[in-house]
């Protein structure tokens, strides 16, 4: 196992200090030795000059012999350690270089397998090597290393099998850029879009076929519909979704339903022919069991109550054919209104004079709140009746006994907002995602069914719409239901304070 940075430094430092310590103890030790030497021999001599004093020329002489030697030897001892000293140094040194070297080569292949790896080579790999740490980050880049490569390479072939697929997909499929314009088409959606080349901004293409508006709300997302391109025999489909990518952008799928358009048309057409057709022998029907009922003092109990089911069934089967016939002709495009400039408060206390009777007969309470000097709505009066009506014929029905209906009007941000409230049992979240379709009924409660065919709530919002409004409803299971309609307003022209309110109740 490699030796770390840290004790090859101790180590370093260890050697480096052994090595001074021992040229410093020699090189005293020497010169401490000298001088004691050196010491003793004068000491000897003056004790041999006391001892006979004739010798002290002679004396004199060995001692300067004796300064002149040790001078020299000083002189070489202090040589040989200035010596090892810069050995000591060098050799400190050398080791040094030896651990920069050991450290430094590692990090130079970590950096340049790290460029390497940077400009695009993933086989760049590093030799593990060094102090423990180095070698472990050496083995840490080339796990990193594998991964990267491994994670590119599956890269490769998901966007390899993601370009077979949009290769080979029917339906076109065109991406876009923040700012619309297009990036790329497969070609499916070249076939398709011929004209949609890349780099052609998608609101020069769209112009003349959808309005505005639409592309807009395409091309942030907010399209949650199709939007269709050309009648006839060519009719095209596109549907976007916003890209979640940091750049941004919209990917469009463009898919041919022509054969569907030509479905829904001869459906539209079979359920225009067939309700209207099967109108006529039922009003015939209804208008027998009616004249029936006006004899009714003729007939016997038995009779009287055949008659009324065949009245009630018959009327129930007329208004599922109009509901039927309002769908196929909104279908079509062939459902208009002619609207004129209407009051709103005698619009609403109309459709809610026209049930009061039910409202009594289940001894429910019906309120009325308008907020006067409301402007006028451009709309077709009979149509909103309609609206207004089926939406107060839910609140009765779904509303058991007792309950408490408001119906309020007022200003709003978009125009004139129409509510319908009830503290009836409300609508699940399961059932409020589907309210407005079609053929939908909702459960008022445990052990009671509402009847009806499912298409007033559909037909109430086509008909909305088609006047430029919305209907939409805010509910929760226990907490009842509202249901706003939303009608654009044209200028006001009442003189009524704007504090006063129009209130009926009862």
């Amino acid at each position: 196992m490699n030796a770390t940075l840290a004790n090859r430094l101790r180590i370093g430092f260890a050697i480096t200090f052994a090595l001074l310590a021992a040229v410093a103890v020699i090189g005293v030790g020497n010169l401490l030795e000298l001088r004691h030497n050196f010491e003793r021999s004068t000491e000897q001599s003056y004790a041999r000059q006391v001892s006979d004093p004739k010798a002290a020329d002679a004396e004199m002489a060995r001692r300067t012999t004796l300064e002149q030697q040790v001078t020299e030897d000083t002189r070489r001892t202090t040589i040989l350690f200035a010596a090892l000293l810069v050995a000591c140094l060098l050799t400190a040194g050398f080791v040094f270089d030896r651990l920069i070297a050991s450290i430094e080569r590692p990090l130079q292949h970590l950096v340049d397998a790290a460029g390497k790896l940077a400009s695009g080579d993933l086989r760049a790999r590093v030799s593990v090597g060094g102090p423990s740490e180095t070698a472990a980050l050496g083995v840490a880049f080339n796990e990193m290393a594998d991964e990267l490569q491994s994670t590119y390479r599956r890269l490769e072939e998901s966007r390899e099998r993601l370009s077979v697929t949009l290769e080979s997909l029917s339906d076109g499929v065109i991406t876009l850029d923040e700012s619309g314009t297009v990036t790329d088409a497969n070609p499916a959606a070249r076939r398709l879009v011929p004209w949609g080349e890349v780099g052609t901004p998608i609101r020069e293409l769209l112009a003349s076929l959808v309005d505005r508006r639409s592309i807009d709300r395409l091309l942030a997302g907010g399209e949650p519909k199709e939007l269709h391109l050309g009648e006839g025999e060519a009719t095209l489909a596109i549907t976007a979704s916003k890209l979640g990518a940091q750049e941004g952008g919209t990917v469009l799928s463009v898919r041919d339903i022509s054969q569907r358009a030509r479905l829904e048309r001869m459906k539209d057409e079979f359920v225009l022919t067939a309700s209207h057709e099967l109108r006529s022998p039922l009003t015939s029907v209804q208008g027998f069991a009616e004249l029936l009922m006006l004899e009714r003092e003729r007939l016997s109990a038995k009779q009287t109550e055949t008659v009324e089911i065949i009245l009630e069934n018959t009327r129930h089967l007329v208004r599922l054919l109009n509901d039927l016939l309002d769908l196929a002709r909104s279908d079509a495009g062939r459902l208009t209104i002619q609207p004129v400039p209407t009051e709103v408060e005698p619009l609403v206390s109309d459709a809610v004079r026209s049930m009061r009777t039910q409202a009594e007969a289940r001894r429910q309470e019906l309120r009325l709140d308008v907020e006067a000097a409301l402007p006028q709505v451009s709309v077709e009066p009979d149509r909103i009746r309609q609206v207004l009506v089926n939406l107060l014929a839910n609140a009765n029905e779904y509303c058991a006994e007792g309950a408490t209906i408001r119906v309020t009007a007022m200003r709003g941000a978009d125009g004139v907002v129409i509510a319908v409230s009830d503290d009836g049992p409300g609508i699940s979240p399961q059932q409020l995602e589907h309210i407005f379709e079609r053929f939908v009924r909702g459960e008022a409660g445990l052990t009671q069914r509402v009847s009806g065919s499912g298409l007033g709530l559909a037909i109430s919002k086509s008909l909305v719409e088609l006047h430029g409004g919305s209907l939409d409803v805010d509910s929760a299971p226990g907490q009842g239901s509202t249901f706003r309609v939303v009608l654009p307003a044209i200028p006001a022209r009442s003189t009524r304070g704007p504090g006063q309110r129009l209130l009926e109740s009862r």
